[in-house]
């Protein structure tokens, strides 16, 4: 019921397991959004991830999970995962993080973005450079970024090295984390290419 709320047209489809999740998957290539809880019975949430990821990286992965602790959330954002919602959340705040990732933008617990407190600057970035950040807050690999955006492996590296410089960051997820805490302070969303 919740789901209906975020807007129109939205369906849901249920997989009991991640080998049900990737069969829904490919009978239903327009999906957008994967909710995806840690707590799998016979398997790992963070490889059901990564297994998503891979399968179809164009899907936003949302993990929604009763654990806060920040280094299962840096684990999730690791994997491959846009967002992560603690189950503790009320459903108001549930709601608008959904549909923040629906518009293509990261929503994190504020434990983790304050984590990262020190300021960056997004504004700094080129559009290109912009984009290539796009494609890590969508869990993408550097070989995907590269071929969405007609770029070598090369070229895509050396932004993510100088995107890392910028932010103030020394790997992906804090680069997507920082990006997240700044796009709220800065009035820049990280929107879907």
């Amino acid at each position: 019921m919740l789901l209906a709320t975020i807007g129109h047209n939205v369906s849901c489809v249920e997989a009991a397991t991640v080998a049900e999740a990737l069969a829904v998957i490919a009978l239903h290539t327009d999906i957008e959004l994967c909710l995806l809880d840690l707590s799998l019975k016979n398997e790992q949430g963070f490889g059901a991830i990564e297994r998503i990821k891979s399968t179809a990286p164009h899907i936003a992965v949302v993990v929604v999970s009763g654990s806060e602790d920040s280094a299962t959330i840096r684990s999730c954002i690791d994997a491959g995962a846009m967002s992560y919602i603690p189950k503790s959340v009320v459903p108001e705040v549930l709601t608008q993080a959904l549909q923040r990732v629906l518009a293509g933008a990261v929503y994190l617990p504020d434990q983790v973005v304050n984590a990262l407190a020190a300021p960056g600057q997004l504004d700094a970035l080129t559009a290109r450079q912009q984009q290539v950040l796009q494609g890590l807050s969508r869990g993408l690999p550097t070989k995907l970024i590269a071929r969405e955006l007609d770029l070598s492996e090369h070229t895509v590296k050396e932004y993510i090295a100088i995107i890392f410089q910028a932010l103030g960051v020394h790997n992906r997820t804090e680069a997507v984390i920082k990006a997240s805490r700044l796009q709220g302070r800065d009035s820049w969303a990280i929107a879907r290419g």
